[in-house]
């Protein structure tokens, strides 16, 4: 009856939510972001919606210098193992600070102690990505119009690819604020070059305020993105800010009008620009849950079957079920679902078959993408028990023989490596030497104690796989190039 239960749920939902499940992004986003508080809350909406494939972020002066934020953006994006996303460093405005610049500085992002990565120059960066993307891309921007204006001057016909710049300035109707007052020359120019430009202000008169309230209401979303705007906003320089009630929403109403533009009132400015500020007292409250929503992203945005995923220990073997709690709650649900497919569609719980989940689920961390998105190279041959990674590459990327996005290389050479192709950009994964001997000295070990390919062997491969499931974490597995 539970099954039965479990399954007319599944399909009711499902029903109520297809249209939902394209599994594709609907935003093609390029952030800029001049380092401020908000901008932090702001990212990582972005960041974990599935809704939004983020491009690049590019740093511009304002808040804080164009080189610090770039620090500052490079350890978030990798705190969320989201390493693949490029980051541009915008040119210096030599500007007077603002008086806010010390609390930005001191304020944490992610840990900037071991970082190695260079970030690319900005226009640089934007040139080549607006060039390259398939899809017309948004513009976001929460500080000065610099790094596009920069763009536009060194390749105006470029304008044509950019469907809409969204830009948090506090006024548009007189044209002032701090963003614009950083580099007005640059503004002026974005204002004029015909793109549609939203200008989206906070409401004076209904302010949407980021205290101790505001970080309860996003505390139960099981996503890390809000855990890490709450730990962050609990703590250091942020703390005593949000504790005084000084600190609001100002470019998180970006974001709110990219998913929720039924929240502002516009008014055209000028032809192609419109000025956007929250409609009422009620839009407050509307915004409020609209965060919360965007932070949650749609149910389920893997699947297009199921409408949800069984989490239940009672739906699996007696051996699975025990685990189920402690795998999603160190996994997640994303590797969760992946090795659980992967499993019925490999036809046992295989050890290379999990490897295979995890190398994949990582990969797409990396660009911070989903399913059916990466093209991919396995090494893994075409015999067991290495060739059982190819099973959980296709699950757990989408990138499957039928869509025609995998191939196994003919190279004699078999290892547990693949390379992941996203764009332009090549990654590659291998499983390190120090957890393969471990795999095959388990393994030789149940060969010596239960023969090979007997029952006894299965069920000693089987306890391996789930114990290797349990305990790897795909963040230390894999050598990364």
């Amino acid at each position: 009856m539970r099954r039965l239960l479990f399954v007319g749920i599944c399909w009711l939902t499902g029903c109520l939510f297809a249209a939902a499940h394209s599994g594709k992004a609907r935003f093609h986003v390029l952030i800029d972001t001049d380092g401020a508080a908000d901008d932090l809350r702001a990212i990582c909406m972005l960041l974990g919606n599935r809704e939004v494939e983020v491009l690049s972020v590019t740093t511009s002066e304002g808040a804080l210098k164009p080189a610090v934020t770039a620090r500052k953006v490079t350890a978030l994006l990798h705190h969320f193992h989201h390493e693949g996303i490029p980051v541009g460093e915008g040119r210096p405005l030599n500007i007077p600070p603002p008086a806010w610049r010390p609390h930005s500085e001191e304020a944490l992002w992610g840990d900037t102690a071991n970082l190695t990565a260079v970030p690319q120059q900005a226009t640089e960066l934007l040139v080549h990505t607006i060039e390259n993307e398939d899809e017309r891309v948004t513009f976001i921007c929460l500080g000065p119009l610099t790094n596009l204006h920069d763009v536009l001057v060194e390749r105006p016909e470029l304008k044509e690819r950019i469907e809409q710049v969204i830009w948090y300035n506090s006024s548009a109707q007189p044209l002032q604020g701090a963003n614009y007052g950083a580099d007005p020359a640059s503004a002026d120019h974005v204002l004029a070059s015909g793109i549609p430009v939203r200008i989206v202000s906070a409401g004076e008169q209904h302010p949407l305020p980021v205290n101790a309230q505001y970080l309860e209401m996003i505390s139960g979303i099981e996503q890390e993105y809000a855990r890490h705007i709450v730990r962050t906003h609990s703590a250091g320089a942020f703390r005593p800010v949000v504790a005084s009630g000084h600190m609001q929403a100002w470019d998180d109403w970006a974001v709110l009008y990219l998913f929720a533009p039924e929240l502002f009132d516009s008014l055209a400015v000028a032809p192609g620009i419109t000025a956007h500020r929250p409609a009422e007292a009620q839009s407050v409250v509307r915004a409020r849950a609209a965060i919360v929503r965007i932070l949650t992203g749609k149910p389920d945005s893997e699947s297009r079957v199921f409408y949800g995923f069984p989490e239940d220990p009672g739906l699996y073997a007696a051996d699975v079920a025990p685990l189920v709690r402690d795998l999603i709650a160190r996994h997640g649900r994303s590797e969760w679902r992946a090795g659980v497919l992967t499993s019925e569609l490999h036809g046992h719980l295989g050890i290379y078959a999990v490897i295979g989940v995890k190398m994949g689920i990582r990969a797409r961390e990396y660009f911070n993408i989903g399913v059916d998105d990466i093209e991919v190279t396995s090494y893994a041959g075409l015999r067991p028990p290495v060739s059982c990674l190819n099973d959980g590459l296709q699950v757990s990327t989408g990138a499957t023989l039928g869509h025609g996005l995998i191939r196994v290389s003919p190279e004699e050479r078999v290892s547990p490596e693949a390379t992941f192709t996203f764009k332009d950009r090549t990654l590659r994964l291998r499983l390190k030497p120090t957890y393969a001997q471990q795999i095959r000295r388990d393994v030789e070990e149940g060969i010596r104690l239960y023969g090979n390919l007997t029952e006894a062997y299965w069920t000693h491969i089987r306890t391996l796989a789930l114990r290797y499931w349990q305990a790897f974490d795909r963040h230390e597995l894999f050598e990364i190039r």
